[in-house]
C-alpha cells in the first residue's frame, strides 16, 4: 500500500469518479487499509478544504 497522502488521493480520485455513495467498507477493501484508516482519511481531507459529505449509504463529493 502507498504512504498516508496517496491513499487520500486515491480516495478523493475515487470519490470524484463515483456515480453513487461510496462506503468506507468499499474504499477500505479496495485501498487495503480497514475502515477506521478510511474514516481518519476522509476526516483529513475534509480538514484541507475538500468537500466531502458523509450519507447513511457511504461518502460523496457534492456537485455544484
Amino acid at each position: 500500500m502507498t504512504d498516508g497522502a496517496g491513499r487520500r488521493a486515491q480516495i478523493a480520485a475515487l470519490l470524484e469518479r463515483a456515480e453513487a455513495p461510496v462506503s468506507a467498507a468499499s474504499l477500505a477493501s479496495k485501498l487495503g487499509v480497514s475502515r477506521q484508516v478510511i474514516v481518519g482519511d476522509i476526516a483529513l481531507l475534509r480538514a484541507e478544504g475538500r468537500r466531502i459529505t458523509a450519507t447513511p449509504r457511504g461518502y460523496v463529493i457534492p456537485t455544484e
